[in-house]
């Protein structure tokens, strides 16, 4: 096989596994959108899988990160969220599966300040990840808050790592 197809394949495959970033809803950040479905469509113009990263940009005090259920999402219900940060952040989803964000503040979700990110699955790399000592060891770091969604609602366990700016 030629050397620099070789070359060009190593790079695709560590950017994909190492995940893209996002910034949500590009340069208008995380905010109250000019139109209540913004956020779907700044979503369906991507195309994320596990591992990629989505940056919440936002005004402390004025917006928060809430990842609720499905069924929350949809009647934009605040009050039983599953994860809930007052602290603009990235968020890096560790599975496939789609995650229902939106903004607790009063009015801000029926106003459209809420997104449903459908992660894909990643294609696997093509060697052996890190040992475990070495995976546990980047799980500790102070940095990164990872967390799992355990939710009856969901039947689901989840591990997303959260980071605070």
């Amino acid at each position: 096989m030629n050397m620099k197809y070789v070359i060009v394949l190593v790079i695709t495959i560590t950017a994909i596994t190492e995940g893209a970033e996002y910034t949500v809803g590009d340069d208008m950040g995380w905010m109250i959108p000019p139109s209540p479905d913004y956020y779907a469509s700044w979503a369906a113009k991507y195309y994320f899988v596990e591992n990629d990263t989505l940056v919440f940009n936002f005004e402390e005090g004025v917006h928060d990160i809430t990842v609720l259920t499905k069924e929350d999402f949809n009647t934009c219900n605040t009050t039983n969220p599953l994860f809930q940060t007052p602290d603009p952040g990235t968020v890096t989803d560790l599975s496939s599966d789609t995650i229902y964000f939106t903004c607790s503040f009063a009015g801000h979700c029926a106003k459209g300040q809420k997104v449903a990110v459908y992660f894909a699955s990643a294609p696997l790399p093509p060697s052996p990840g890190p040992s475990p000592s070495e995976s546990a060891a980047a799980d500790q770091s102070p940095a990164s808050r990872p967390f799992k969604f355990v939710s009856e609602k969901m039947g689901t366990n989840r591990k997303v790592s959260v980071t605070m700016a």
